[in-house]
């Protein structure tokens, strides 16, 4: 829960007796809710401290459900599924805005690092949105001093999927937009959204795999499927793909980068700090999204352009002599040097036969192309697959070949 649990202390301690009766005892630990500016502005110092009695709250209510909290930061995390969750809480009672003190801008780029792969989505929960992202993130001063330098940080982080509510944008408003610090995704309020789907219950239900992250909307109120605001994150992420391409030779990736650009850096017309980021144009709701189902194809489109790239990156060619079959030893030569071999064929460029030998080693892959008109047959591991134009096949030596 992005924040915004209550607008007043009294409120705040309904909410956790609420969540403390009502929900099941044994997901008490995977209970992660943050604090909005609803909830640290009342009762904040002069000075823009917390309120104690807030804080006393809040660390009770940790204490309770067994979730960790650190000293000096106000931030917490947790890992679940082996994936990290960051919730970025304000150390300052702001009336509308972010601000992390020295203590959690260390703590963050500890935890950003910890055990940090690039393919393994890193959770981020703040209450505001990022400036010049989602419409409307401008609202009230927008996120804050920190938005740049936050945006620098998560920029060693691509595989970042950042969750933030604030702007009550209600589903069918909503979007995930896409930059090179990750991806950017709204939650809808819970009781208040104030466009697009209006009722009260909205949220998202996440799915994960290693293939995609889906967000399957639902009205939790009345337990019902709103399928028509699901979205995915296929993955890797956009942002992924283009870090990754910038680590290989910078001569030949520049017009994937620059498309990549392009998509990762869309803005609404309007976009000033203290603005409403609006937009030429009305759709349904008011709006026409930067990032709607025609960006998201691009986006896609793009992706699988990039995998393709990276792939034969990583793969040695094997040379084609056409008409001539590919034999055991020969492909036993090149594995000596080499853990991945792509065969690409066409016509003028093609093999009948192709014999991948057995071998010791794991971790071994041979992916077979085939845009050929004649059809080739593969031999592996006892078995024989024939190929025709337009076909794929890639084994790898896990245990024995095995086809993915």
């Amino acid at each position: 829960m992005a924040g915004d649990i209550g607008d007043a202390h009294s409120r705040r301690e309904k909410a956790f007796s609420i969540i403390n009766d009502c929900f099941p005892q044994e997901f008490h630990n995977a209970m992660m809710l943050m604090l909005g500016n609803h909830d640290v502005r009342t009762g904040a110092r002069p000075d823009n401290s917390l309120d104690p009695d807030l804080v006393n709250l809040y660390h009770g209510y940790l204490d309770k459900f067994g979730i960790h909290y650190y000293d000096n930061t106000m931030c917490i995390d947790s890992w679940f599924n082996d994936y990290h969750i960051l919730c970025l809480n304000t150390d300052l009672g702001l009336k509308d805005s972010i601000s992390l003190n020295d203590h959690s801008i260390t703590w963050l780029k500890e935890k950003l690092a910890e055990h940090s792969d690039i393919h393994k989505p890193i959770i981020v929960v703040t209450h505001q949105s990022f400036n010049s992202s989602h419409w409307r993130a401008g609202l009230f001063g927008g996120f804050g001093d920190q938005d740049e330098m936050l945006k620098e940080l998560f920029n060693n982080y691509p595989q970042i999927i950042m969750l933030n509510g604030h702007i009550h944008n209600g589903l069918g408003v909503i979007e995930f937009i896409q930059r090179p610090f990750g991806t950017l995704v709204e939650i809808p309020s819970l009781t208040k959204s104030e466009n697009g789907v209006k009722s009260a219950g909205t949220g998202w239900l996440i799915k994960t795999s290693r293939e995609a992250f889906v967000f399957e909307a639902w009205d939790f109120f009345n337990n019902k499927r709103l399928d028509e605001y699901d979205q995915a994150i296929n993955l890797p992420q956009l942002s992924v793909l283009a870090k990754k391409l910038t680590e290989v030779e910078k001569s030949e990736p520049q017009d994937l980068l620059s498309k990549a650009s392009v998509l990762m850096n869309k803005k609404y017309l309007n976009d000033t700090p203290d603005g409403d980021n609006t937009v030429k144009g009305q759709s349904d709701y008011g709006i026409d999204k930067m990032y709607d189902e025609k960006n998201w194809l691009d986006i896609e489109a793009l992706r699988h352009e990039m995998i393709d790239y990276l792939d034969e990156k990583k793969f040695y060619h094997f040379p084609i002599n056409n008409g001539k079959d590919i034999s055991e030893e020969s492909l036993r030569q090149i594995l000596n040097d080499h853990d991945h071999i792509l065969i690409k064929m066409y016509d003028g460029g093609w093999a009948f036969k192709i014999s991948i030998p057995s071998v010791a080693e794991v971790n071994k892959m041979i992916k077979i192309v085939t845009n050929a008109g004649y059809q080739t047959r593969v031999y592996y591991d006892n078995e024989e697959v024939v190929l025709k134009r337009g076909d794929i096949l890639t084994v790898t030596t896990r245990a024995n070949w095995h086809k993915l």
